[in-house]
C-alpha cells in the first residue's frame, strides 16, 4: 500500500511540474536546410510540448534555424515570421493553424450570399475529440480548426457544404441545415494509418516491412475463454501452426511457426522461456507479432531460427487514474465424452467372439439375462465409471485488476491477476491456480531527451494432480475410467473401494497420494534511453532484465486401502516420496545505437547495431525416500536406508554483435540488411562465433507515377512486392558435448579393506564441432483495395537446414572401440516450404461495423539427405525417409476383409497370421512374391500432424452490440487406432470391445464393417488384423468453432450518462463449442494425441465475462 500510495504521488507531482515546466521551456536547435516537420520533432523531444495542426500546414518546407537555449515561443516566432501560419499555446499543446484570409479574397458571390455562424464538435467513433481537425467551407478559403475540445466556430454562407479533415482519419463532408450546432464523428483512414508492427530491437509498419510478420489481435486472445494464452492462438494468424493434443488442468498447446520446431519468444524486447509466454496475462497484452523469415528473426541469431512470437505488454498512458476490474467464469468439460457400452452389450461381444473361434462363451444366457434386468447388481453389475468418477463441467474462474495513468512524464500500468482451474475429477484432487503481477513504469524527461523505462513481473502457479501406485497423473487416471470394464464393481457389498488393478476412484479418492508443484518466476527489467541532442536521429538505448525461477516438486505417492468384495482389507505398497528443487537465474543485458533520419523528404536511413549478451545458471537436487511405515509425508519419518540422492547445475552464455540498416526511398524503395556475430558455449574455444546474415527488399508499386489512376479510383490502393533471403546459425546440441566425459561407476575394487569406485568413459568428442545453418527464402505480395476495405497477403517459403552435427555410425570403427564415434557436420539436408494468405475485408455502414478475414497456411518437411538413415532403408524407395513427405509411417496396405475360405486359401498372407478366415484384414502383397511380410511394407497414410491449418474470423458490432467468431481446421491428417480402440482391450486374457462405436464388427451381414471380425484373443490368429496397416488410420482433419464471443457494450445507452464509469460491458463466449470431423463417429476429438485415448480430452469452455472500467 506504502509502494502503491508513493507512485501516485511521484506521478502526480511529475505532472504538477510539467505544468511548470512548460511556461519556461527551452531548446537549442542548429539545423540547417531540414524540412519544418524535423524541427517540430526536435522541439516535441527537448519539451513537453505536443504540436497539433492540420493537413493544411506545410511541415515538409525548407527551413534553417540557429538558435541557442531560447524560449519555445521565440522559435516559433522566427519559424514563422512572414508565413501565413499562426501558433497558440495552450498548456502543453501547440496548435499551429493557417492565418484567416481577408474577405476580399472570397468571391462577390460569396459576400452576396447571406453568412450564418454555426458551432460544432469533432469525435472519433469513441466519441472522444479530435484536436486540430480542419474545418472548411468548400471551394471557398473559409475554414477553421477544432479546438482541445475538437469545438469549432465557423462563420459561413447559408447551405454550405463543410469538408473535415485530419491525419489518419477520412475526410467527411457535411451539408449545412437550418441546425446552428452540429457534431461529426470521423471514421479512421487504414490508408492513413499505417499499422505498427514490432520487430527485433525496433518497429516498423505494415506499409514499410520487407519480412514475413504477421499481427495477433491483442483484444481477440483476451476475450478467449482458454486456461493460458496458447490455446488462444489457434487459426488467429497465417503461418501460425497450433496443436492442441489434449485438455486437463493447466494444459496448453504447441505452437510451430510454418511447421518448424518451437519457436523462440520475446516479450518486451527480452528473450523468455516458452513457459513464461504460456503463464502470460493475456489481459496485459498490448501487442503480438508473428516473425516468420529470416529478415525479420536473424537479428536474434541462433534461437530465432524457426520463428519468433514477440509480445508488447501494456503501458501507462498519461491522463487521470484509470481503473479496470474483469471477470470470467467458466465450465469446461470434455468436447467429446466416449460412448461406452453397458454390461450386457459388453458381454455379448465378448461371447461372440469367443463364439467364433469355437470357444465356450464366458457368460451364460441366465447371466446375460441378469445383466439385462439388473436384478443382482452386486454380482452382476452395470457400472457407468465416467459417472461415479466425474462431474459433468469442471469450473474455472479468471479476475483481472489493471490501473494506469500519471503525467506527460511519467506513466504507470499494473495489473494483477488471478485464475483458479479445477478438473473434472470428482474429490477436488487435481487443480491449479495462478497468480500474475506486473507493473511498467516510463518516466520521460524530454528536457534531456532521456526515457527511463522499469518494470517488474511475476507468476505464481500452484498445481495438485492425483498420484499413486497405478495412477502416475490424470492422464493416466482419465485412461483408466474410460478402459474399465462395465461388469467391474467400484465398491464391494459394504460400500468400500473394491479391489481390483487400477480403480480410478481409488486414484482419485483424498486418501491417495498426490503430486504438488510449485512454480515462482520473477522477471525485473530497467531500459534507459538517450536521444542525442547534437546529432539528429540519434538515439542510444540500453536494457537490463533479470530473471529468478524457483521450482518445487513434491511427489507422495500413496494408494489407498481398497477391500475385497467380504471387506477384507488389501495390503497397499508402502508409500514413497520425491522433492524435487530447481532454481534458475538469468541475466540479459543490451546496448544498442539507433539512427533513423530523413534528408530531403524521400531518402530515410535508419541504423542500429548494438550488443546482447546472456547468461544463465541453474542448479537442481532430488531428494526422496521409500517404503514409510509412517503415513506421513515428510522426508525424516522415511527409512534411511532407501533414502536416494542426486543434484547437478551448471551455466550457459551466449552473445551477440547485431547490425541492420534499413533504407527507404519515398515509401516507394525498402532495402533491409542485418548480420549478426554469434557466440555460444555450446562449442569449443576457436568455434564459438559465427556471422550469419540476411537481406530483404521491397518494391510499393502503387507509389509509382503510373499506378496513380488505380490507386485514386481505390482498385488497388496497396500493391507490393517483397523478397528476402538470410541465413541464421544453429547451436541446439547438448552443452559440453566438445568435453570428454566421464561415468562414476558405483561397481570398483577393494583394496587394503577399502573401496575405490571406478570410472568409465563416456562418448567420443570432437574439437571441431560448430555451427550448423538454416538458410530461409520468403517472397511475398501485399495489397488493398476498394478505399482499404479488402486487404491481403500472400507468401511463398523455403527453409534448408544443413550441415547436421551426427555420430557416424560404422561399425568397422565402433565396434573395435566399444564406443560411438565423435559428432562431426554431415551432409545432411532438410527442407521446409510452402506458402499462406490471408485475406479481410472491413467495413463500416452508419451503426453497423463488420470484419470478415480468412487465413491458410499449408507446408510441406522432408529430408533431402538423411544423415541418420541407415544405407539399407535408403536403398528401398518406398521405405526411405529421404525426399519423401506427408505419410504417416511405415506399414501394410490393406485390401478389406477376406470374404471366404476360398479367399484366404487363394490370396497371399502373412507369414505369422494362423487360423484366417473370412472377416480378417486382407493385405495387399506390394513387391508380387507371393507372400507378405515386412518387404510389403511401404510408406502409407498421411501425416499425423496437419500439413495446413486455416481461420475464419467474423466480427460485428452494432449500437453497443458486439461478435467475434472463429473458426478453425485442419487439412487432412491421419489419426492411427491404437489397441484399446482396435478392440484389443483384454479382459482376462480375452479380446473385448468397450465403446459403443466398435460394435460395427464384420459378420456375414455386415460385410463392409469398420471393424474386422470378433476373435476370442489377437493371438488365435497370429495378430493377423494387428499389424501395422493403413486400415487403422481415420482421417482426423477438422473444422471446429473454436470461439465465440457475444457481448453488450453498456457504456453504449444504459450508462452513457454515468461518467464515472468508463467501460462496462456484459458477455457470453465458448471455445471448441463446435466440432465437424470424420472422427466424431468414433468418439475422438481430431485434435487429440494419444492413440488409445490415453490422456484427458480437448476441452470445451462455456464462459460468462464482465468488465467495468473507472
Amino acid at each position: 500500500m506504502r509502494i502503491t500510495t508513493f507512485l501516485l504521488f511521484f506521478c502526480s507531482f511529475c505532472a504538477l511540474a510539467d505544468n511548470v515546466n512548460s511556461q519556461t521551456a527551452k531548446v537549442t536547435i542548429k539545423r540547417s536546410n531540414v524540412t519544418l516537420l524535423d524541427v517540430l520533432n526536435e522541439i516535441e523531444n527537448q519539451t513537453n510540448y505536443l504540436f497539433i495542426y492540420s493537413n493544411d500546414i506545410n511541415v515538409k518546407r525548407p527551413v534553417s534555424i540557429n538558435v541557442n537555449a531560447k524560449a519555445v515561443n521565440s522559435v516559433l516566432a522566427k519559424l514563422f515570421a512572414g508565413k501565413d501560419v499562426a501558433y497558440q499555446m495552450e498548456g502543453t499543446h501547440i496548435v499551429l493553424t493557417k492565418t484567416e484570409k481577408s474577405l476580399n479574397e472570397v468571391s462577390v458571390q460569396q459576400q452576396s450570399k447571406r453568412m450564418e455562424n454555426i458551432t460544432g464538435v469533432v469525435l472519433d467513433e469513441a466519441g472522444e475529440p479530435i484536436i486540430g481537425a480542419s474545418v472548411k467551407v468548400q471551394n471557398t478559403t473559409i475554414g477553421t480548426i477544432t479546438d482541445l475540445e475538437g469545438k469549432f466556430k465557423l462563420e459561413l454562407p447559408a447551405k454550405s457544404v463543410i469538408e473535415i479533415s485530419f491525419i489518419g482519419y477520412r475526410t467527411k463532408t457535411v451539408v449545412v441545415g437550418k441546425e446552428k450546432h452540429i457534431s461529426i464523428y470521423m471514421e479512421e483512414d487504414t490508408k492513413a494509418l499505417d499499422e505498427v508492427i514490432v520487430v527485433g530491437y525496433g518497429t516498423t509498419s505494415k506499409r514499410k516491412t520487407t519480412a514475413a510478420i504477421a499481427s495477433v489481435n491483442a483484444e481477440d486472445i483476451a476475450k478467449v475463454p482458454t486456461a493460458n494464452i496458447t490455446q488462444s492462438l489457434a487459426g488467429r494468424a497465417p503461418g501460425l501452426i497450433v496443436n492442441t493434443s489434449g485438455g486437463g488442468i493447466n494444459n496448453y498447446s504447441s505452437i510451430s511457426i510454418r511447421g518448424g520446431a518451437t519457436p523462440l519468444f520475446v516479450i518486451d524486447d527480452v528473450i523468455c522461456e516458452e513457459r513464461d509466454f504460456r503463464n502470460l496475462n493475456p489481459e496485459d497484452v498490448e501487442q503480438m507479432s508473428v516473425l516468420k523469415d529470416a529478415a525479420s528473426t536473424a537479428v536474434y541469431g541462433a534461437r530465432a531460427a524457426n520463428g519468433i512470437i514477440m509480445v508488447v505488454t501494456k503501458q501507462g498512458k498519461a491522463g487521470k487514474m484509470s481503473i479496470n476490474y474483469s471477470f470470467n467464469y467458466n465450465l469446461s468439460q470434455p468436447t467429446i465424452m466416449p460412448d461406452k457400452l453397458n454390461s450386457y452389450d459388453a458381454a455379448y461381444y465378448l461371447n461372440q467372439g469367443l463364439a467364433n473361434d469355437g470357444m465356450k462363451e464366458r457368460f451364460n444366457a441366465e447371466e446375460m439375462e441378469l445383466f439385462a434386468n439388473g436384478s443382482d447388481p452386486h454380482h452382476y453389475p452395470n457400472v457407468d465409471w465416467q459417472k461415479l468418477a466425474m462431474n459433468t463441467f469442471a469450473p474455472e474462474q479468471r479476475h483481472t485488476l489493471t490501473v494506469t495513468g500519471g503525467s506527460e512524464k511519467v506513466k504507470a500500468y499494473t495489473s494483477f491477476s488471478y485464475y483458479d482451474q479445477q478438473s473434472i475429477y470428482k474429490n477436488n484432487t487435481n487443480n491449479l491456480q495462478r497468480y500474475n503481477y506486473r507493473t511498467n513504469l516510463i518516466a520521460d524527461f524530454k528536457e534531456v531527451g532521456v526515457k527511463v523505462t522499469s518494470g517488474i513481473e511475476g507468476y505464481l502457479t500452484k498445481s495438485r494432480e492425483p498420484l499413486s501406485t497405478t495412477g502416475g497423473d490424470y492422464g493416466s487416471v482419465w485412461s483408466h475410467i474410460q478402459n474399465k470394464l462395465p461388469w467391474e464393481n467400484a465398491y464391494n457389498q459394504y460400500g468400500q473401494l473394491n479391489n481390483i488393478p487400477d480403480n480410478p476412484l481409488a486414484e482419485i479418492s483424498p486418501e491417495a497420494g498426490y503430486s504438488k508443484g510449485e512454480i515462482a518466476t520473477v522477471k525485473a527489467n530497467m531500459g534507459l534511453e538517450w536521444t542525442v541532442p547534437w546529432v539528429a536521429g540519434l538515439r542510444l538505448k540500453a536494457l537490463g532484465n533479470y530473471r529468478l525461477t524457483a521450482d518445487r516438486q513434491k511427489d507422495w505417492k500413496k494408494s489407498p486401502v481398497m477391500y475385497d468384495w467380504d471387506g477384507n482389507p488389501n495390503t497397499p505398497s508402502k508409500p514413497s516420496l520425491e522433492k524435487n528443487y530447481w532454481n534458475m537465474s538469468e541475466y540479459t543485458v543490451q546496448a544498442f545505437a539507433n539512427y533513423d533520419r530523413t534528408f530531403n523528404v524521400v531518402h530515410t536511413v535508419s541504423a542500429t547495431a548494438g550488443i546482447e549478451a546472456n547468461k544463465y545458471m541453474y542448479d537442481n537436487a532430488t531428494l526422496g525416500r521409500k517404503e514409510y511405515l509412517l503415513d506421513v509425508d515428510q522426508i525424516n519419518p522415511g527409512p534411511v536406508a532407501t533414502a536416494t540422492n542426486s543434484s547437478a547445475e551448471g551455466t550457459r552464455a551466449r552473445a551477440g554483435l547485431v547490425a541492420h540498416l534499413k533504407y527507404d526511398y519515398a515509401s516507394k524503395y525498402v532495402v533491409e540488411g542485418s548480420m549478426r556475430y554469434d557466440g555460444s558455449d555450446n562449442f569449443p574455444k576457436g568455434k564459438r562465433w559465427g556471422v550469419f546474415y540476411a537481406g530483404s527488399a521491397a518494391w510499393v508499386i502503387s507509389e509509382e507515377s503510373f499506378w496513380k489512376n488505380l490507386k485514386d479510383r481505390h482498385i488497388l490502393d496497396l500493391f507490393k512486392i517483397r523478397a528476402s533471403y538470410g541465413e541464421i546459425g544453429l547451436d541446439d546440441i547438448s552443452a559440453y558435448s566438445y568435453l570428454q566425459s566421464y561415468n562414476l561407476d558405483e561397481r570398483g575394487y577393494l583394496l587394503g579393506g577399502k573401496f575405490y569406485p571406478g570410472f568409465s568413459e563416456g562418448n567420443l568428442v570432437s574439437k571441431d564441432i560448430s555451427w550448423y545453418t538454416t538458410r530461409s527464402t520468403n517472397v511475398g505480395l501485399d495489397f488493398a483495395s476498394l478505399d482499404n476495405r479488402l486487404s491481403g497477403s500472400v507468401e511463398y517459403f523455403r527453409m534448408s537446414t544443413k550441415g547436421y552435427l551426427t555420430s557416424p555410425s560404422n561399425v568397422a570403427y565402433t565396434d573395435p572401440l566399444g564406443t560411438s564415434l565423435p559428432q562431426v557436420k554431415s551432409d545432411g539436408e532438410s527442407i521446409r516450404q510452402g506458402g499462406e494468405f490471408i485475406v479481410q475485408w472491413k467495413e463500416k455502414r452508419g451503426d453497423f461495423e463488420y470484419a470478415i478475414g480468412a487465413n491458410f497456411t499449408y507446408f510441406d518437411s522432408f529430408w533431402m539427405n538423411n544423415p541418420y538413415e541407415a544405407e539399407t532403408d535408403l536403398k528401398n524407395p518406398y521405405k526411405r525417409t529421404t525426399h519423401a513427405k506427408g505419410y504417416w509411417g511405415i506399414g501394410y496396405e490393406s485390401l478389406g476383409y477376406y470374404q471366404s475360405q476360398e479367399d484366404v486359401m487363394n490370396s497371399p498372407k502373412r507369414q505369422n497370421s494362423v487360423n484366417l478366415g473370412a472377416g480378417d484384414i486382407k493385405y495387399y502383397d506390394f513387391n508380387g512374391d507371393g507372400i507378405i511380410d515386412g518387404n510389403d511394407q511401404h510408406r502409407i497414410g498421411k501425416n499425423s500432424s496437419p500439413r495446413g491449418q486455416y481461420g475464419i474470423s467474423i466480427d460485428l458490432n452494432y449500437k453497443g452490440w458486439f461478435m467475434n467468431m472463429l473458426w478453425q481446421g485442419a487439412t487432412s491428417k491421419d489419426f492411427y487406432f491404437g489397441d484399446k480402440l482396435q478392440g484389443q482391450g483384454s479382459d482376462y486374457g480375452y479380446l473385448s470391445v468397450i465403446y459403443d462405436f466398435q460394435r460395427d464388427v464384420w459378420t456375414p451381414d455386415n460385410r463392409n464393417a469398420k471393424f474386422p471380425r470378433l476373435r476370442s484373443t489377437s493371438k488365435y490368429n497370429g495378430s493377423n488384423n494387428y499389424g501395422s496397416s493403413d486400415f487403422w488410420l481415420v482421417n482426423t482433419g477438422y473444422i471446429r468453432l473454436k470461439s465465440l464471443n457475444i457481448g453488450y457494450d453498456l457504456k453504449h445507452k444504459v450508462l452513457k450518462r454515468v461518467p464515472w464509469i468508463t467501460k462496462c460491458d456484459v458477455s457470453l463466449s465458448g471455445y471448441n463449442l463446435l466440432t465437424f470431423s470424420e472422427s466424431n463417429k468414433y468418439d475422438i476429438d481430431p485434435e487429440i494425441g494419444n492413440t488409445n485415448l490415453y490422456t484427458y480430452p480437448v476441452s470445451r469452455v462455456y464462459s460468462i465475462s464482465f468488465n467495468i472500467g473507472f
